[in-house]
This record gives C-alpha cells, sequence and structure tokens, in this order.
C-alpha cells in the first residue's frame, strides 16, 4: 500500500511548528497517509469515518481523534457536508506544555510511547467539555490569522486547556485500559511514566498497579528490563535531572523540588552517591 507522508510545510500559512485551518473538502486525508507531526481533527459539522491500523469509527459533530506522528490512517466523508477543524503541532511545539501539564503529558505519552493499539480512532467529549472546546478552537482559529501581539502566548495557552480537555476523553477510555502484551511492553510503559511525573510522588505500589502485577513481580520485571531495581533507576533519574537543572541555572533547592525531592537531605545523600560530589560542589 502507497502511504503519503506529509510534513507542516505543505500548508502554505504554517509555522515551522503549527498549523490550524477548517476544512471541508479533505481531499489529502482519504488515502491512507503519515504525518511527522501530531494531529488533531476536531468535528464541526457531518460526518467522518476515520481508519487507522484495522479500526474504524464513525464521527459527527463535536468528535475528535488525535494522531501522533508516523502513524499511517485516512477518512472518508460519510454526510453530504463535513465541516471539521484540523489542528497540527510538532512535539516541540507543545514541549512546555506537556512539561507544565500533567494531563497533557500522561495524554502525549499515552498517544506516542504506547503502541498503536492504544490510539483511539475517535473520543466522544462531555457535553460541558465540547462547549468550551468549541470556544478554544475558535480562539485559537482567530489568533493564528492575525497579527497581534502575545498571539503565540494566547494560542499555546488555550492549546494547553484544549488537549487537557482531549485528555481527559481519552484517559477516561482509553490509555487506562490497555491491555500490556508482554512484561517487557508493561515495563517501558512504566519507564516512560516516570520519567513524566518525576517532581511528583511516584511510589512502588502506584507503578505496579498500573501493570497490574503485583510488587515482587513488577520488581522482578523491572530489574530484567532495565538492569536497576526500581528504587534505584527513580533516584538516578532524579539526580540527573537535578544536574540538568543545576547546569541550566536553577539553584540547589529549586533543582531538588523540582526533580521530585522534598526531602534536602535525601536528595543531598542521593545526588553526592551518584556524582561523587554535592549539589553546591556540581554547581
Amino acid at each position: 500500500m502507497n502511504i503519503k507522508k506529509f510534513v507542516l510545510s505543505y500548508y502554505s500559512n504554517a509555522t515551522e511548528d503549527f498549523h490550524i485551518n477548517e476544512i471541508t473538502k479533505p481531499h489529502e486525508a482519504l488515502s491512507p497517509h503519515s504525518h511527522d507531526y501530531y494531529q488533531i481533527y476536531y468535528i464541526k459539522a457531518g460526518r467522518l469515518i476515520h481508519h487507522i491500523d484495522g479500526v474504524s469509527a464513525e464521527l459527527k459533530a463535536r468528535d475528535v481523534f488525535i494522531i501522533p506522528p508516523n502513524l499511517a490512517h485516512y477518512v472518508e466523508v460519510a454526510s453530504k457536508e463535513i465541516c471539521f477543524y484540523s489542528i497540527s503541532f510538532t512535539r516541540d511545539y507543545i514541549a512546555e506544555i506537556v512539561r507544565s501539564n500533567k494531563l497533557a503529558a500522561d495524554f502525549v505519552h499515552c498517544i506516542t510511547d504506547l503502541p498503536s493499539e492504544g490510539v483511539e480512532p475517535a473520543l466522544t467529549l462531555r457535553v460541558e467539555d465540547a462547549s468550551l472546546a468549541d470556544v478554544l478552537v475558535q480562539k485559537i482559529m482567530q489568533e493564528f490569522s492575525s497579527d497581534i501581539t502575545g498571539k503565540d502566548q494566547i494560542i499555546k495557552s488555550s492549546l494547553s486547556l484544549l488537549i487537557s480537555i482531549f485528555a481527559r476523553a481519552y484517559l477516561e477510555d482509553g490509555c487506562e485500559n490497555v491491555r500490556f502484551v508482554s512484561e517487557r511492553e508493561a515495563i517501558t510503559h512504566c519507564i516512560g511514566y516516570i520519567k513524566n511525573h518525576l517532581r511528583e510522588p511516584v511510589t512502588l505500589q502506584e507503578i505496579a498497579q498500573r501493570t497490574a502485577m503485583s510488587k515482587s513481580s513488577f520488581c522482578e520485571n523491572f530489574r530484567r528490563v532495565t538492569g536497576e531495581t526500581f528504587h534505584h533507576y527513580l533516584n538516578r533519574e532524579r539526580v540527573e535531572a537535578a544536574a540538568d537543572l543545576i547546569r541550566a541555572g536553577k539553584s540547589v533547592f529549586e533543582a531538588a523540588m523540582e526533580s521530585g525531592y522534598s526531602d534536602p537531605s535525601t536528595f543531598y545523600r542521593n545526588f553526592k552517591k551518584h556524582f561523587g560530589v554535592s549539589p553546591g560542589e556540581y554547581k
């Protein structure tokens, strides 16, 4: 099968990492294709059938689907008239959103780092969420086509909230219900989760529950896959993240807090054990 590959520069008015437009004639999307960016379709009117990885779903007004980079899919028009918004962005564009928005981080992890079976072909928003999504999409459209001061900040703030709305629908019915086909896949999922939640309390019990394993079984599989114990891995990730923050100019205290340490003495001990010098000496 011939699968077309699109890039953002295909759109004449796209920026380097973002684009939004209203579509009534989706010619390019009717055949199998993929793209090197994330894409959201938000249906305004009419009906579409979305096909992805052998699974199909019909979308109507206020339904949505989200596609990560490099995943082949296509749509077919299922009504006489159709109108939807296409929102496209790179991972770099939403990096700041992901860092500051836990819900968005979980969502991006689910659709990017899990197998394609974890990507839902359609999501249905709650009525109240759909009303807000309508407003946000219109605001993003308005700002994108303007030259108003601060447009980029308004677009990103609106997009962060919009992704949160979609993420809630997705996580309620998508990622949390993924069944892993192997222990290795489950551990890989947990590694991504840990990286996205370093600054939060992450416990062995919570992580094990995400895989439906007992704590002892999880620890055994984690060590077999990573070569490290869970706690050693978590501490290493945290002190290395703290070191990155210190190099970026953060104070030792800020680096400790932002990498998940609430106890300075524990941070100091783990940091020195890993790097051989204290955080202050490292700075």
